[in-house]
């Protein structure tokens, strides 16, 4: 298939042809309920439904790199919590110089820790 980040536009102006198909089935009320959707749009069912997937795509793909980046973000936040509260919890003062190495730390170690954990959640079960 075709790489959908690509312009459909080459140099000059010069249109690039498209050549690759993709279908699926509808029932009858969805093949309407699209073409609705359409026809409000004012396209053509086909480039309409063209422009709907692409958006689409790019916005899971956009989506996809902001969780990383809230997950990441996230997961800074619980180490820094288990860092400064375990001393604590334990009754013990943390001084501003243990304060900042902490931050430190953690900002250095939360997307080695994030990706660490996806590893691990995605690792199918027994390995």
């Amino acid at each position: 298939m075709s790489d959908p980040g690509v312009s459909h536009f080459e140099s000059a102006g010069t249109r690039k042809r498209r050549t690759e198909t993709v279908s699926t089935k509808l029932t009858p009320e969805e093949a309407c309920e699209l073409e609705q959707a359409s026809l409000a749009a004012g396209k053509k069912m086909a480039e309409w439904m063209r422009d709907v997937l692409l958006g689409s795509a790019r916005n899971n793909r956009f989506a996809e790199g902001r969780d990383a980046i809230l997950l990441t973000e996230i997961v800074g936040i619980q180490l820094f919590l288990m860092n400064v509260l375990a001393p604590l919890t334990r009754g013990e003062l943390v001084s501003a110089d243990e304060y900042e190495s902490m931050i430190r730390a953690v900002q250095a170690d939360k997307a080695r820790t994030a990706r660490e954990l996806v590893a691990r959640r995605l690792r199918p079960a027994g390995e």
